[in-house]
C-alpha cells in the first residue's frame, strides 16, 4: 500500500532512504540483471560499503572499506562468486520466479 508515495506496512509508513543509498539502489536496478552491486558511503560517512542485489532482494556485504576502489573491489569479487557459483534448486526456482515477473513489468509498461 502507498501514502504519500511511500510504501506502509500496515499503518507505519516506511521512511525514505538517505539519498546515496536510494542512488546505489537506483543504479542497481538501473542494470537489469539478477546479481548487481554499488558502492555508498555509509551512513556516518566515514567509510563505504557495497550493497548488492540478488534478484529482488538487497543487501549489504559486511564489510566497510576507506575508499570508493576497495569497496568497488570487494563488490567486483561478490559478484564473480555468485556468477561462478552452482545454484541450488531453490534458487533456481526463485531465478524463474523474478524472470517472470520481470517479464510481466515489461510487458505493463508497453
Amino acid at each position: 500500500m502507498m501514502k504519500d508515495g511511500r510504501p506502509t506496512c500496515g499503518t507505519y509508513r516506511v521512511p525514505s532512504l538517505r539519498p546515496e543509498l536510494q542512488a546505489a539502489y537506483d543504479e542497481m536496478d538501473a542494470k537489469g540483471g539478477y546479481f548487481a552491486t554499488a558502492a555508498c558511503r555509509t551512513h556516518d560517512g566515514q567509510a563505504w560499503e557495497v550493497n548488492t542485489k540478488q534478484g529482488n532482494i538487497s543487501s549489504a556485504l559486511d564489510g566497510r572499506y576507506t575508499g570508493h576502489d576497495e569497496a568497488m573491489a570487494a563488490g567486483a569479487a561478490w559478484l564473480l562468486g555468485q556468477v561462478e557459483r552452482e545454484p541450488d534448486a531453490d534458487e533456481l526456482a526463485f531465478r524463474t520466479l523474478w524472470e517472470e515477473d520481470k517479464t510481466c513489468q515489461i510487458k505493463r509498461t508497453l
